[in-house]
């Protein structure tokens, strides 16, 4: 059984964006649709991933990284973002 198609209501400024850029790439709107909704990642994937690297840390290493050492890096890592934002 194939899939059945539903609406969707938006604004008409941004139906007609789509319907443009799908027109540039030469495919539907539904295609387009379809094609940016899987390119982002729900919260649950992004945890999936963020434990799948974590644990691929800790095959390849055998170091287990504590909360502490990944808060620590994500912070550092923000830092050299509005350090560069500010150049």
């Amino acid at each position: 059984m194939g899939e059945q198609d539903t609406s969707i209501k938006t604004t008409k400024d941004v139906r007609d964006r789509l319907r443009i850029l799908a027109s540039e790439r030469g495919t539907t709107m539904n295609e387009l649709l379809k094609e940016l909704v899987t390119r982002e990642l729900t919260e649950e994937e992004k945890e999936q991933r963020r434990q799948h690297a974590l644990e691929e840390v800790r095959q390849t290493t055998g170091v287990t990284v504590s909360d502490d050492a990944r808060a620590r890096a994500r912070s550092f890592l923000q830092g050299l973002g509005r350090e560069h934002h500010a150049a």
